[in-house]
C-alpha cells in the first residue's frame, strides 16, 4: 500500500472510531432517557434551571480540566491591565493569583486588557492570552456567571451584525483593529453579573441587477406548487424556476412549472440528488443558484434580500437559512463537522439552547443543508457543482467544506420564516460508500473540532455540555 493511502486509512480509522463511541454514546441515552430527564428535572429544579447541564459536577470539572492544561508561552508580553468601575477587591485577587506575570495595572503596555469590576478573570487567562497574541492582533475567549457557561464560535463578522458575541473577555495588541482575530475556547472571563444577550436585525440590501435561478427537483407536482407558490409571495427577487421533474413524463408538473414560466426538464434513473442538480444548473441564466427543497416553505418577505447581499460579496462562498419544523423546532441552523456520522445540524429538533445562543443569529458555519442554498453561478460551475460521489448525502457539505478550503466563508442566515417539512420521523441513513468518500476526503476536518461551534458542547445534534466524567460516560466507557 502506497505511503499516502496508508495514511488516509489510518486517519480514517481514527474518524470512524470516533463515530462509533459517538453512536454508542447516543444508544446508551436513549436507553436511559427516562431516567436521565427524571434527574434533568430534579437538577434543574434545584439549580434554578438549567436544563442543557447534564448532571452535577459537569460544569465545574470542565472548569478543572481546562485550568490543567496550561503550556509553555513566551513572557515577552507585558499586559496593561484596567478595571473598569474603580479597584474591586474579587478582581484585584484575580489579577495577583496569574500564573502570568508580566503585567500591570495601567493603560499603556504591549496589549490591553480590560476587566469590569466585579469580575474575575481565571488563573491562566493572561497565559493563554500571551500564547493568542503570539499568533494574532487580537483575541477573545469564552466566559461565564457562576456556573453557567457562555461558549463563543470561532471568528464571526457576520455574528458580529446581530450581538455583540465577543463579550468583555478580549485582548488586542496596543493599536490593533479587528482584522486578525483568534478565539481561545476556554473559559477564562467570570462575570459577577449574568449577561443579557443583546440581538439586532442585520441590515441588508439587495444588489441593483440581483437575479436568480430556483432549481426545485421533485416528483410531486402539489409539493412544486406550494413551494413555488410561497417563493412567489416572499420574493422582490427576478427569478428563474427550473425544475427537474424525477421520473416524470409531464402532465400536472409541466403545467405546475409553465404556470410559473418555468424550465421543465425530466431525469429517469434513481434518485441523485447531485447529479439532477448538477443537470438543472447546467440551464440557469442567472448570477446566483437557489437550490430550494420542494418541502421547504418560505413564509417571510426578506429572505431574498439577505440572499442576494451575502451572495454579491466577493469573500461569501454559499448561504443557508435557519430552517424550522412545522412544529416551530429547529430543523437547521448550520451543519457542524465531527457530528453524527461525520456532520450534523446543531440544535436540531430544539427551539433555542441556553448553552449555545447564537443558534437563531446569522453566522459563519461550516456548512449549510442543500435543503436550501445559494451559491454564485460562475463560482458553483468553477468548482464543477455538487460531487456525484454523494448522490444522496454529503453533496452540500462536501461543497461548503470545498468552498472554506478556497478561503470562502459560508453563511446561515436568520432570513424569517422558513419552514422545512422533511418528516421528523423518518429515519435517517447515508451509504457506507458515501462516508467512506467524506471520510477520504476530509478526515483531518472531521477529526478535530469545528471552529465555528465549541469543544465543550457534546458532538450531538442535541446542544449539551460534552460528558466528561459522569456515569453516562463511565457507563459507555465499559461497554
Amino acid at each position: 500500500m502506497p505511503e499516502d493511502d496508508l495514511e488516509a486509512a489510518l486517519r480514517r480509522i481514527v474518524v470512524q472510531q470516533q463515530l462509533l463511541d459517538q453512536r454508542i454514546v447516543a444508544l446508551e441515552q436513549s436507553r436511559a432517557l427516562h431516567a436521565w430527564n427524571v434527574l434533568y428535572r430534579k437538577y434543574s429544579a434545584w439549580r434554578g434551571g438549567v436544563p442543557d447541564l447534564r448532571t452535577p459536577g459537569d460544569y465545574e470539572s470542565l472548569l478543572h480540566n481546562e485550568e490543567e492544561r496550561c503550556p509553555a508561552v513566551d513572557p515577552g508580553i507585558r499586559f496593561a491591565v484596567s478595571i473598569q468601575g474603580g479597584n474591586d477587591a474579587a478582581t484585584l485577587k484575580s489579577l495577583q493569583a496569574q500564573s502570568y506575570k508580566n503585567w500591570e495595572l495601567s493603560d499603556k503596555g504591549d496589549a490591553i486588557v480590560n476587566v469590569h469590576a466585579g469580575d474575575r478573570l481565571a488563573p491562566h487567562a493572561l497565559h493563554f492570552y500571551a500564547q493568542a497574541l503570539a499568533r494574532a492582533d487580537a483575541a477573545y475567549a469564552d466566559e461565564d456567571c457562576t456556573d453557567m457557561p457562555l461558549f463563543k464560535p470561532g471568528w464571526s463578522p457576520e455574528l458580529l451584525l446581530s450581538t455583540p458575541y465577543l463579550g468583555r473577555a478580549v485582548v488586542r495588541r496596543s493599536g490593533a483593529d479587528l482584522t486578525n482575530v483568534v478565539h481561545i475556547p476556554r473559559v477564562l472571563y467570570h462575570r459577577a453579573v449574568t449577561r443579557v444577550i443583546e440581538q439586532k436585525t442585520p441590515q441588508y440590501s439587495m444588489p441593483p441587477d440581483a437575479r436568480m435561478s430556483v432549481i426545485v427537483c421533485s416528483r410531486e407536482p402539489r409539493r412544486v406548487r406550494e413551494c413555488l407558490d410561497a417563493l412567489r409571495r416572499t420574493t422582490s427577487c427576478e427569478l428563474e424556476i427550473i425544475v427537474m421533474h424525477h421520473l416524470g413524463s409531464g402532465g400536472d408538473m409541466r403545467r405546475t412549472v409553465e404556470r410559473f414560466a418555468g424550465t421543465y426538464i425530466t431525469y429517469e434513473g434513481p434518485f441523485d440528488f447531485a447529479r439532477m442538480n448538477n443537470l438543472a444548473a447546467e440551464k440557469a441564466t442567472s448570477p446566483a443558484l437557489l437550490f430550494l427543497n420542494d418541502d421547504v416553505i418560505l413564509e417571510h418577505r426578506g429572505w431574498d434580500v439577505a440572499f442576494t447581499s451575502a451572495l454579491s460579496r466577493s469573500e461569501v462562498g454559499a448561504v443557508g437559512a435557519i430552517l424550522d419544523y412545522p412544529d416551530g423546532t429547529l430543523q437547521h441552523a448550520g451543519v457542524v463537522t465531527g457530528v453524527g456520522d461525520g456532520a450534523g445540524h446543531c440544535g436540531r429538533f430544539q427551539i433555542s439552547s441556553d448553552l449555545w445562543p447564537w443558534l437563531r443569529m446569522s453566522r459563519e458555519v461550516s456548512a449549510v443543508t442543500g435543503a436550501m442554498l445559494g451559491i454564485r453561478t460562475d463560482l458553483f460551475r468553477k468548482l464543477n457543482g455538487f460531487d456525484e460521489r454523494f448522490p444522496v448525502n454529503y453533496n452540500d457539505v462536501d461543497l461548503c467544506l470545498r468552498l472554506r478550503q478556497a478561503g470562502l466563508s459560508v453563511l446561515c442566515l436568520n432570513a424569517g420564516k422558513v419552514v422545512h417539512r422533511e418528516s421528523q420521523t423518518r429515519l435517517g441513513g447515508t451509504t457506507y460508500e458515501e462516508r467512506d468518500t467524506l471520510y477520504k476526503r476530509w478526515a483531518p476536518v472531521l477529526a478535530k473540532a469545528d471552529e465555528f461551534y465549541s469543544p465543550h458542547l457534546a458532538p450531538t445534534e442535541r446542544i449539551a455540555l460534552r460528558m466528561g466524567n459522569t456515569p453516562l460516560a463511565n457507563l459507555v466507557a465499559t461497554r
